[in-house]
């Protein structure tokens, strides 16, 4: 059965000095032969971008003939009223608080008693997973999609780490996942979920925090033993995961408009 596949991206991947190259961006989304472009962002304005504003991006999709449609459902931000949020030391066991908020996406310094978004959670939630249905519905009518956000890496964006790892957990019988990049000649490919993983892996075991933390001790414990999983590989899968989550979801806020850092 040859799977149906799914691609991601992010604007800045077409930024050229102070603009975006709107026109590279929906040349390259016709080069996939990809039919909607999908904006997962949970508010879709740029400061930085305003070319990449909703109403900019849906009067280019009509001038290229890709429609633009917004999808709140699967962006990573969540009001209060989504049981979606659990303490910063219950999604990550170790003891490395606080994080700097230079490394947060709010940049604001993240302590262990502060609640943010869980990944656990959300992509359990009624309104993710609707989100996810509009997503096969268009796929069972034939339509290939793009996801888009901001950010040109996607091992820093939530379109990997949340929406794919959730699309692939669902669907990976049928549904492939390609995120567009560019190599290292400045040309467009993709890359794989799997290949994501394995440098999430690599990123995170050798963080400076960890120096140490990796030690088998005396005993013979597994530094993973408070991490989930039925093996080494699981556990340690956890572990990365989970301190992903502590670096990129945001923290709860009463109204979704508290922080407007949105790219």
């Amino acid at each position: 059965m040859n799977k149906r596949i799914i691609y991601t991206m992010g604007y800045t991947l077409f930024q050229k000095g102070n603009l975006i190259d709107i026109e590279s961006l929906f040349l390259s989304l016709k080069q996939y032969d990809i039919q909607f472009l999908i904006d997962v962002r949970s508010v879709p304005y740029s400061k930085q971008y305003p070319q990449c504003n909703a109403n900019n991006l849906k009067m280019a999709g009509k001038e290229f003939g890709i429609p633009y449609i917004h999808m709140p459902e699967i962006g990573a931000k969540a009001n209060s009223s989504q049981d979606v949020f659990s303490k910063a030391s219950d999604i990550f066991f170790e003891n490395i608080f606080p994080i700097a908020k230079s490394n947060r996406p709010e940049k604001i310094e993240l302590n262990a008693s502060d609640e943010i978004v869980d990944f656990g959670k959300f992509i359990r939630n009624e309104y993710f997973i609707s989100g996810l249905k509009r997503i096969e519905d268009a796929y069972d009518k034939g339509y290939t999609l793009c996801l888009m956000c901001s950010e040109s890496k996607p091992i820093d964006c939530h379109r990997y780490f949340l929406i794919s790892k959730a699309l692939e957990s669902r669907y990976s019988e049928w549904l492939n996942i390609n995120h567009i990049v560019k190599n290292l000649n400045d040309e467009l490919c993709t890359i794989s979920n799997t290949e994501l993983n394995k440098q999430l892996k690599n990123i995170v075991l050798h963080k400076n925090a960890f120096k140490g933390f990796f030690n088998t001790s005396l005993f013979g414990e597994s530094p993973f033993d408070n991490f989930f999983g039925n093996s080494y590989e699981e556990k340690e899968n956890d572990f990365c995961d989970r301190y992903w989550n502590l670096m990129h979801g945001w923290k709860k806020y009463n109204n979704i408009t508290d922080n407007e850092a949105y790219d």
